[in-house]
């Protein structure tokens, strides 16, 4: 839903986008409580994508635009850093809250949901449209064949551009490590005997601690800074990999450690996010932000959706030692690769670029 949404966004502007994506997100709750079963299920994560592909799109350049007119771009990421650890925290009491709602009424954590989605929508109109898209300008004829063109230039600048496409690469391979991680969490916990009904305070408690490591996001950009995906990358995979090697060996009343594996994971996680939406915003414009943006997600969403689907395989046709394990070791060899690729292509001085990798089209 990624290519819809950017039409969207490019004939509707970002406030309308926004609009649209948080109205969109109330039809999906709604289809939910309203259609339970397989097709409405079904239905309604289609009515997802589509809504949170537009509003994901839009939020963030929003933000990056207000910011950019009052504090520099180098604002972006302060502010962006204080939302993160507003969300996680938030995202944590709700954790907890609906795994204590669901057992007393299953909808009860969707209509919550649902009020809380209409009042998100009902901010959304108050915001403003800083950069008007000349693209909104034309006609409606001329806006078809310059966003055929916009796209065209969208794709050309990730096949030329080596520092954006070594950079989209590894948000994709980092951005499936961390789904797959987070699907083979449930596995890994009902493997060392912990109840589902505790499953919500965990996740409630890893979620708060992301929420306080995101304080950091900007530490660690400044002490690290070409070098902080390195960093993140290999403490997150290094994690995992121990986690797998605890689980292959057998070794009794490990839960304790795994836990603490999995609070780094979360920790890696929450910076992650943060500084990647920094860095990708590194390459756009007013103009350009949405097809940079639009290249971003649906770069990185095909690469997770290929890796986690054959992970998905793994973990059927094996079990989860095995397959936490070569996942690990694995992904471990993936990011040794990339980063290696990175290294000449991302970080370096604006004199040490050819001119095409700096100047995007």
């Amino acid at each position: 839903m990624q290519l819809p949404a950017t039409i969207c966004a490019d004939f509707l502007g970002r406030r309308k986008s926004l609009i649209i994506g948080n109205a969109f997100m109330i039809a999906y709750i709604l289809m939910l409580i309203l259609l339970p079963g397989i097709w409405g299920i079904f239905i309604a994560n289609i009515i997802y994508a589509f809504g949170y592909s537009l509003r994901g799109i839009q939020a963030t350049n929003i933000l990056y635009d207000s910011t950019a007119t009052k504090g520099g771009e180098g604002l972006y990421p302060k502010i962006n850093g204080k939302g993160a650890t507003g969300y996680y925290i938030l995202d944590g009491i709700a954790s907890l809250t609906a795994g204590y709602l669901f057992v007393i009424n299953g909808y009860l954590p969707m209509v919550i949901c649902l009020v809380f989605t209409i009042i998100a929508t009902i901010i959304s109109t108050r915001f403003k449209d800083i950069y008007i898209n000349k693209l909104e300008e034309n006609e409606i004829s001329n806006k078809v064949k310059e966003y055929k063109e916009d796209f065209k230039i969208s794709i050309k600048n990730i096949i030329t551009s080596k520092r954006l496409r070594a950079l989209l690469i590894f948000m994709g391979i980092f951005n499936a490590l961390i789904t797959i991680t987070g699907t083979y969490k449930g596995n890994i916990l009902t493997e060392l005997n912990v109840k589902p009904e505790t499953f919500s305070m965990i996740n409630a408690i890893f979620t708060l601690i992301a929420g306080v490591a995101t304080t950091f996001q900007d530490k660690i950009h400044k002490k690290f800074r070409n070098r902080s995906f390195t960093f993140l990358s290999m403490v997150f995979i290094t994690s995992f990999v121990l986690i797998g090697i605890l689980l292959y060996t057998g070794i009794n009343n490990i839960l304790p450690i795994i836990l603490i594996l999995l609070a780094i994971r979360n920790i890696t996680m929450s910076n992650y996010y943060v500084l990647s939406e920094r860095y990708a915003k590194n390459f756009s414009n007013p103009k350009t932000r949405t097809r940079i943006s639009f290249a971003t997600e649906f770069t990185t969403n095909i690469i997770e959706a290929i890796a986690v689907f054959l992970a998905g395989c793994l973990l059927d046709s094996t079990n989860i030692q095995f397959a936490t394990l070569f996942i690990g070791l694995f992904f471990f060899l993936l990011f040794v690769l990339i980063l290696d690729y990175m290294k000449t292509r991302v970080g370096l001085k604006p004199e040490e670029y050819d001119k095409k990798d700096i100047e995007l089209e």
